[in-house]
């Protein structure tokens, strides 16, 4: 036997082994590794967050305990620095003022700080005088004096608006009332701090209220006692409102274990009896707040833990800084709401492991079934790779652009690509309105000027044969556009003007059918790119259906520019009211003018009419009656629009906005939708008559100057390029009834209207410029 015909099977042995481990062991340890991994760490986060659960029970249970003491603290504050400010205000005043300092200033604390109830001001001969709360909602005010009427001493008391209106006074007995025996006035002896008295309750308004005093000397040598009554009911409120993990609450007690503040502070007070000394914690209606307080009696501030009724309770007890009497505020909650965190997150940990270990049992099975299978792909990839590497490079680009799909982004890489691609000298991207009236222009790219246009419209009646060549769905590529039947009309309104021939079109396809089309000047390239066109074709079909979807088409421009007209109209609405006088219609400003100005942005309307032709005297009067008509709807337009001034000069109306020195953005706008409703009142009107449209429109937009000319009364008249380039703009429309604007006009406007190309024109001393028609709003 030959040596080329041994076969050494330990070579494929070894070859077997290899594949083996690499196939199978190998991801089966992975899978092993994986699942030990996740009850390790499955573990480690069931410990690491039982700690940080008791941790941050204490945490969060001592960030409460502060908030609520600066809660607290803050309540109280005014009473106690509004003692202080008072007291200094009052003591630096003749005593004439006196009262009406005290008014003042507890008046104004009244209507701002709603716990405040009311302010007393005594003095040592027995002089009393009081402003508190009023009404049924607390927003009148009382003022009360301690008067001596026919040798009786009565309340005079005062009634007031929240305003300061005094709506009426009435008198009261008031027997032997002497302000100097109160506990408000007797508590402050001998003292210049602060005092509080003892919380009392008004059973007729259910106040809990607490006064604190301060003593001073006025001017006239009287000792003088200012005092402020709290209300605590809104603190009862707040702390009711209070929740402690899941149920826990809070209470302020005072040192003696009386209840100040807490949850049903109102039921507590009348099962006492209205009695504060026997408003203490029972353990029948308050097991846990008591048991907590008998804690902090033994053992002083801080958190303590309990059983109660089989159930783990924590409570802390702190003091509160700053208040009266040594208040101190006590929390309490189950530590089941709590501890039930730790137990949730263990549980929640375990099932996420068992599902993580379950999916990684099927993606190990899956894993080796696709490693085998990846091996007999991996040479038909290798083979696929150079070609798809240079198809991809053309795509990337538009592939990488975000909110490519979002009909609200230009997204102007697509036909900037279209021409990169392609190289075309123009590429542009068209939609027809719903009705298929008309084709919009939604974005044009020229490279050779590497700048982007768009808002052109053309409709049906114009380039019928073109509409009904892309509405039967097939892509076609014309040489020259100029003498195909489908394209002659598109090559005289959109491509003579950049000077291309070679045309190619292909339908944009959406469920209803086809919904515009890519269009693509002097494409060399086209042709042997097909699908890449198709694929920008079917993107911007799906940009065309989301914006059907998110914005309806609009088949009434005069509605789609509402908003915008609205806007500038309300961005304007400072300007003045308009007025009437040998114009036909001027702005107020415009009387003041006494120089003339440079105004850097006017928008100019030139509308002219032809010469009449009339027969007898029945006619003229008909004539007369529909010029008046006319110049009637000029004015409420112009009016409601907001415009600087209309002059009538023979056959031509001059419309102007934003005659000022300071640019006016929205002047352009507000005279664009003027001109469209000025069109539409115009038409319908003639219609009406029985008259052809027998007038055109113009419009340019830039610098102009102006100012008052002649004796008084003066006429503001405007001169420049801007009104010049607006009439011949005018006379240069080619139909009846059309908007002819300059290039300036359409580059303010061409993202809020629809234009069409109009061609070039030539201005003197200006050279040749572009004209478009302002067609509708968008």
């Amino acid at each position: 036997m030959s040596s080329d015909e041994i076969v050494d099977p330990t070579l494929q042995h070894d070859v077997s082994v290899r594949r083996v481990l690499l196939h199978l062991v190998l991801p089966l340890l992975a899978l092993v590794l994986g699942i030990v991994a996740v009850i390790v760490i499955g573990l480690h986060s069931y410990r690491t967050t039982r700690a940080g659960v008791e941790s941050l029970t204490h945490d969060l249970l001592g960030a409460v305990q502060h908030y609520i003491a600066q809660e607290v603290s803050d309540y109280i504050m005014p009473a106690s620095a509004g003692n202080v400010i008072a007291s200094g205000m009052i003591e630096h005043v003749p005593p004439a003022v006196q009262d009406k300092v005290f008014y003042s200033y507890g008046g104004a604390m009244l209507r701002s700080v709603p716990q405040l109830q009311s302010f007393y001001l005594a003095d040592d001969s027995g002089r009393f005088t009081l402003i508190t709360r009023h009404g049924k909602d607390g927003k009148e005010q009382e003022r009360t004096t301690l008067q001596v009427k026919d040798g009786h001493q009565v309340f005079h008391h005062d009634y007031y608006t929240i305003d300061g209106t005094k709506t009426g006074e009435a008198d009261d007995d008031a027997k032997d009332y002497d302000p100097r025996k109160r506990a408000w006035y007797q508590n402050t002896n001998g003292t210049n701090q602060i005092k509080w008295t003892q919380p009392y309750l008004f059973p007729t308004d259910k106040q809990f209220v607490m006064t604190s005093s301060l003593r001073f000397k006025g001017q006239d040598g009287h000792t003088l006692v200012f005092a402020t009554n709290i209300s605590l009911n809104e603190l009862s409120a707040f702390l009711d409102n209070i929740k402690v993990g899941k149920s826990g609450n809070a209470i302020v007690l005072d040192s003696k274990g009386r209840v100040m503040a807490g949850r049903n502070l109102m039921q507590l007070a009348e099962a006492a009896g209205w009695d504060p000394n026997k408003m203490v914690l029972d353990p029948k209606t308050h097991p846990v707040f008591a048991r907590g307080y008998d804690h902090y009696r033994v053992r002083g501030f801080g958190p303590r833990t309990f059983t109660l009724n089989k159930k783990r309770y924590v409570t802390i007890a702190s003091p509160l800084p700053g208040s009266s009497e040594g208040w101190i505020l006590l929390l309490s909650a189950p530590e089941s709401d709590f501890a039930s965190f730790a137990k949730q997150s263990s549980q929640q940990s375990l099932q996420f492991a068992g599902v993580i270990i379950t999916f990684s049992l099927i993606l190990a099975g899956l894993l080796i079934r696709q490693v085998r299978r990846s091996e007999r792909n991996a040479r038909l990839l290798a083979r696929q790779k150079a070609q798809v590497t240079h198809e991809t490079g053309a795509v990337q680009q538009v592939a990488s652009t975000p909110r490519l799909f979002d009909p609200t982004n230009d997204s102007l890489v697509l036909t900037e690509q279209l021409a990169y691609v392609t190289h075309a000298r123009r590429a542009s991207i068209w939609r027809f309105l719903h009705d298929g009236s008309a084709m919009v222009c939604n974005d044009s790219y020229d490279e050779k000027q590497d700048a982007h246009s768009g808002g052109f419209e053309m409709s049906r009646s114009e380039l019928d044969a073109f509409f009904k060549a892309v509405e039967e769905g097939e892509p076609f590529t014309v040489a020259d556009a100029a003498v195909d039947e489908r394209t002659t009309q598109f090559e005289r309104l959109v491509m003579r003007e950049a000077g291309t021939r070679m045309l190619s079109v292909y339908p944009i396809h959406e469920a209803g059918g086809v919904a515009g089309a890519v269009v693509l000047e002097d494409a060399n390239m086209a042709p042997h790119l097909v699908y890449f066109v198709d694929l920008i074709a079917a993107i911007a079909g799906m940009r065309l259906a989301a914006a059907a979807q998110n914005t309806p088409e609009i088949d009434h421009p005069s509605e789609a520019g509402a908003d915008h007209s609205t806007q500038a109209v309300q961005q304007a609405s400072s300007l003045p009211t308009t007025q009437f006088d040998n114009m036909l219609m001027r702005a107020p400003e415009v009387a003041a003018v006494t120089t003339s100005g440079i105004y850097p942005a006017v928008a100019v309307l030139v509308i002219t009419f032809s010469d009449p032709v009339v027969d007898g005297e029945s006619e003229t009067q008909a004539l007369l009656a529909l010029i008046n008509q006319l110049a009637s709807d000029v004015q409420r337009i112009a009016q409601d629009r907001k415009l600087f001034a209309v002059e009538v000069a023979g056959h031509r109306l001059i419309c102007m906005a934003g005659c000022s020195t300071e640019e006016d953005a929205t002047a352009i706008i507000r005279m664009a939708d003027a001109a469209l409703t000025m069109r539409e009142t115009l038409m319908a009107a003639l219609a009406a008559a029985d008259l052809e449209p027998v007038f055109t429109m113009g419009l340019d937009y830039g610098a102009a100057f102006g100012g008052p000319v002649g004796a008084d009364p003066q006429v503001f008249n405007l001169w420049g390029q801007t009104v010049s380039l607006a009439e011949l703009m005018a006379q240069g429309a080619s139909d009846a009834g059309t908007i002819q604007v300059t290039e300036r006009v359409y580059a303010a406007l061409r993202d809020r209207y629809l234009f069409r190309s109009r061609g070039t024109f030539f201005a003197p001393h200006l050279g040749l410029g572009q004209a478009y028609v302002l067609a509708a709003r968008r």
